[in-house]
């Protein structure tokens, strides 16, 4: 793994032109004159939210589902876990920054963890060990987020209706979400999500990655496909599919890495799994 950030920082300076440029998803057709959090904003996001059924998931003490991350070719050296495209077992607490990780199809029954940003490992024996590992604190709960990512957005201080896009013959209502202002800062991310008009459904996201563990440019951002919908016993609508891409949106077989997720569960674990070191401070929504 060591060896995999250096050959990663090549990898980007390829791919993308350094620039001093913040990422901005602002879109031409956002009214900084009007509140920062709008009707027709809170509204779109709600109708997700109903249509899907995430106000069950929200209410729930935890859930788990299956998943594998997949990353093509090159772009395997950037995987920030210990395995690629291994089925993993993965367990949350909704709005926090609290979750683990298993391989469910390997020998090595260690458990990879995340307890308010802190990484940690549990092993076969039951042993905790904390240790720095920025790469999988910072991506098991952005899985996580953007699994969440409707709620998570519902309540940000500034959400805001960012105008209609035509993008691949089908027509979207846009929605922004950031904190704290408006214009694009360093300390807080920018979301824009694209709402099918016809449908209702989330369909693709793009968001900045202020926080990123690497040394990559601040003009960087990502994109998110949601690909097929998936409901559990519970009538809780989740996407089978993310397709992670580098800034603008691509085709999929254009992404990075691409999370294949199923079998969702509510209340399936004892919530105290995730929180191995009660010392620890419980942070919930927030990143501070």
């Amino acid at each position: 793994m060591q060896q995999r950030f250096p050959l990663l920082f090549t990898l980007i300076i390829v791919l993308i032109v350094q620039s001093c440029k913040i990422a901005d998803l602002r879109t031409s057709e956002l009214n900084p004159d009007l509140p920062h959090r709008e009707d027709k904003a809170i509204q779109l996001l709600d109708g997700v939210i109903k249509k899907y059924r995430l106000d069950i998931l929200e209410t729930s003490k935890n859930y788990s589902f299956k998943a594998k991350d997949d990353w093509k070719g090159l772009y395997a050296i950037a995987n920030p876990f210990p395995k690629d495209n291994e089925l993993m077992q993965m367990r949350f607490r909704p709005f926090s920054f609290d979750g683990q990780f298993n391989y469910l199809e390997t020998r090595n029954k260690t458990i990879y963890g995340v307890q308010s940003f802190k990484h940690y490992r549990i092993n076969e024996e039951g042993k905790v060990s904390f240790r720095r590992k920025k790469s999988i604190s910072f991506t098991l709960p952005a899985i996580q987020y953007f699994f969440e990512l409707p709620l998570r957005l519902r309540n940000a201080p500034i959400l805001k209706y960012a105008g209609v896009r035509e993008f691949e013959n089908k027509t979207y209502d846009l929605v922004f979400a950031t904190w704290d202002k408006l214009k694009p800062h360093k300390e807080h991310d920018q979301y824009l999500l694209y709402i099918d008009r016809e449908s209702g459904n989330l369909s693709f996201a793009s968001y900045t990655v202020r926080g990123m563990y690497l040394p990559v440019p601040k003009s960087v951002f990502g994109s998110i496909r949601f690909d097929g919908l998936n409901k559990n016993e519970n009538g809780v609508t989740y996407p089978e599919k993310l397709y992670i891409q580098l800034n603008k949106l691509k085709k999929p077989k254009r992404a990075l890495h691409t999370i294949t997720i199923s079998d969702l569960r509510l209340n399936s674990f004892p919530l105290p799994l995730l929180y191995p070191d009660k010392n620890i401070q419980y942070k919930g929504d927030s990143k501070f």
